[in-house]
Parts: C-alpha cells; structure tokens; sequence
C-alpha cells in the first residue's frame, strides 16, 4: 500500500480511537484511553484497513513518555535502580528461559518449525524479533503475529487483575508541580535528542529508551523536575493503542489459526509463569507485589511503563526492568538460539 493509503487509513481511525479511548477512560477501566484506542482500531485492522501511526509522529510520542518516566528519576530513584539492576539481568533471563523451555512445545503441537515457536515466544520487540527470527528460518508472519497477541495479552489481562486485587495498591503519588509550557518544550527537546541519539545505535525501543536516559540523567542532578500534563499522556495512549490495535489485520491472523491458539495458550502459561516469579521476588524484596509483577512482565516497554504510570506503582523500576529484558533479549537471541535451542533435541519439531 501506498504512503499516502496508509497515511488516509491512519486518518480515517484516529478520531474513533480517541473516541473509544476516552469512553474506556470515561467507564473508569484502567489503560482506558489506550485499551480504547487499540479495540476501536484492531476493529479497522480486522476490517483489512491498514493502520499505521506516521512514524515521526509515534517516535515523538515515545519520547514523551521516555522523558515522564525520566523525569520521576530523582537521585534516590537512579540509587535504587543500581541497587536492583542484577535482579533485573535475572528476570531477563528468566523471560528468556521461559521461551527456551516452551519452544517444543509449541512447535509441536502449533505445528511450526522450532526456529518460529522459540522466536515467537521470545519477550522482545515485535519488529525486532520477526527481523532476527526470519533470518533463522522462522516464519515471519507467526512470529509478528504471535508477538502482537503476547504484547495485546498481558496489555488487556494484567492491568485488570492488578486492578481488580489491588486497587489502592502502589507507591504514593507524589505532590509534583505541573511542568511549565517552556519547561514542558525543554523537556520534550531533551527526550527526543535522547530518543534520536539512541535511535542511530539500533537499541529497542530506541526513542522511549533513549529520551528516558537523557531527561532521567538530568532529573537525577536536579536540573530538571516537574511532571507532564495529563492530556499529553492521554494523546502518548492513544497513539500507542492505535499501534496495537492496528496488529490484528484479519488477513494475516486468519491464515495461522492453529498457531494462534496454541500460542495464546503457551503464552498464558508464560504469564503465569514470570508472575509466579515476581510473587518469589516480593519476599525478599522490599517492593509492592504489583510493581515486580509489572518488572517480571513479558509486554512491551511502552505498554508496560503505561500501564505502571496508569496504576501508581513505581514507574522508574518498571521502566528499567523492561528495558534490561529488551535490551538482554535482542542482544541474545541469535546466539541463544545457534547454541542452545537448535542444538536441542528435535523430535517434537513437525517434520514437512
């Protein structure tokens, strides 16, 4: 499809989705203005109307939500995010060790080659591990398939259990002045330097990442401190859930049924698994339960940091988790999978 079709499919689901984000928000369901946005759009998606948010413009909206999280770096958050970072290392691992040991079966019993089930399963970005994964042999289309449907799962589920079992959960909410609009512009410029510098070194989730660490470096030394206006994150949600939503094209989910019914379940059974996880993590850690399962979380970076901010847990530590478990995973696929996972036996792996 042209630029300009996908341009005009953008356009035509934009006004609906902010529609269906604020009637979410306006019902009081938690990621209203994102679960909103991402159903109204997976409707148009499902309709075969190509959704894409311009990239520009998704790139800017990712740098403001990396430069809200940075800016709640104070010095005694960036002391504590040391503190906990070889935690961080082994719940990456964890996530990766989950995909390894899930791998057979779903080959099996999804019936694909064990190069698609292990890249499918693996907690990175979608586009990254569709990119590595068919240069190993995986199919392309179960592999971003199966990722949208990970990302849509913990997305939809984890926001209304953490909800529903601890609604007064989380740290306390700061009494944070609202940023100026010339401090707001300073920040954002901050952000979307960050998010472009790391952008050029190829990272994951580069722009959230990266403006994250600029505004993050600057709070921490007390040059920077305020927070964004609510409005503006509503706008960063929206745009985030139009790029979910906008997955699930019927084209290409209708042509790998079985895969995706033997994913979504092998998928929940990961959940589980890494939220398990978090609950051990909480005995011995002094942080909320809700928190370490949003850091143990398998979702995306952006999703994950939305959804800790819409909840009240400690935004900063979620933050980081996720961005040690996408920088750990795509770091470590290939070489996880040359010499490990294809080494292994292949007897549950479908033959022809």
């Amino acid at each position: 499809m042209s630029d300009l079709g996908i341009t005009k499919g953008f356009a035509l689901a934009l006004l609906p989705a902010a529609l269906g984000g604020s009637l979410w928000e306006a019902l009081g369901l938690p990621l209203g203005w994102l679960m909103g946005a991402a159903v109204v759009t997976g409707f148009f998606a499902m309709c075969n109307v190509e959704v894409v948010v311009p990239k520009p413009l998704y790139s800017v909206s990712l740098a403001a939500l990396g430069a809200g999280v940075g800016l709640s770096i104070t010095p005694d958050v960036a002391a504590t995010l040391l503190v906990w970072a070889p935690v961080m290392v082994v719940a990456g691992c964890l996530g990766v060790g989950a995909a390894v040991l899930m791998t057979p079966l779903l080959a099996r019993f999804g019936r694909m080659e064990r190069s698609t089930a292990f890249f499918s399963l693996l907690p990175g970005g979608v586009i990254e591990m569709a990119n590595v994964g068919e240069g190993h042999g995986a199919d392309r289309t179960i592999v971003a398939a199966l990722h949208a449907v990970r990302v849509a799962l913990v997305v939809g589920l984890l926001p209304l259990v953490l909800y529903a079992f601890f609604p007064a959960s989380g740290d306390p909410v700061q009494d944070v002045a609202l940023l100026s609009w010339t401090h707001l512009a300073m920040v954002i410029l901050v952000g979307v330097a960050g998010g472009w510098a790391t952008a050029q070194l190829g990272l994951p989730a580069a722009w959230l990442l990266g403006a994250l660490i600029a505004v993050g470096l600057l709070s921490s030394l007390g040059f920077l401190s305020g927070r964004m206006p609510a409005s503006l994150m509503a706008g960063v949600q929206v745009l985030v859930g139009i790029s979910l939503g906008a997955r699930f094209r019927r084209d290409r989910l209708s042509s790998i049924p079985r895969a995706l019914g033997t994913g979504l379940l092998v998928l929940l059974v990961i959940m589980t698994a890494m939220a398990a996880a978090a609950g051990l993590a909480s005995l011995v850690m002094p942080i909320s339960l809700p928190t370490l399962v949003l850091c143990f979380s398998v979702g995306g970076m952006a999703e994950m940091v939305l959804t800790s901010k819409v909840l009240g847990q400690n935004v900063a530590l979620v933050a980081a988790f996720q961005a040690v478990r996408a920088v750990l995973v795509n770091a470590c696929a290939g070489v996880v999978w040359r010499n490990l996972v294809s080494q292994s036996d292949t007897s549950l792996t479908p033959k022809g």
